[in-house]
Formats: C-alpha cells, sequence, structure tokens
C-alpha cells in the first residue's frame, strides 16, 4: 500500500501501484496511482525528473509490502 500526502492542500492518496508517463512530444509528465492521475509536471524530459517533481509536490506517508503475498493459505 502506497499512502501519498499532497504538501499544499494536505490531500491524500492510497493505491498500490504508481505508473509515470512522460510524454515526449509535449515534455508533459503524468503520475498515476492505480490508474488515477494525481499529478502533472511541465518542462520534464524523463521519469527521473518526473519523480523528482512528484517529491517536491508529495509526501511519501506510507509504503508497505504484503511480505505475506506469495503464500497461499
Amino acid at each position: 500500500m502506497i499512502t501519498l500526502e499532497n504538501i499544499s492542500t494536505g490531500e491524500v492518496f492510497n493505491g498500490d501501484e504508481l505508473e509515470f508517463f512522460v510524454d515526449d512530444d509535449t515534455l508533459i509528465g503524468e503520475v498515476f496511482l492505480d490508474g488515477d492521475l494525481i499529478f502533472q509536471a511541465l518542462d520534464v524530459l524523463d521519469d527521473e525528473q518526473l519523480e523528482h517533481e512528484l517529491k517536491i509536490e508529495f509526501k511519501l506517508i506510507e509504503e508497505e509490502e504484503d511480505i505475506f503475498s506469495d503464500f497461499n493459505y
């Protein structure tokens, strides 16, 4: 489980998977959490720069990995 909080607004987002997308033509970067757009940045060249911009706007509250996910009960 990933929990992110927008530093400016206090809005909290929860999900399991972050995806980064940078459009090479427009240089607009988008971050999706479980398929929902949560952040956009202008003038980004790659995923690393987009991730850096995300960390300026959001703080990671919790990232939890289910250690039992590979076991069948």
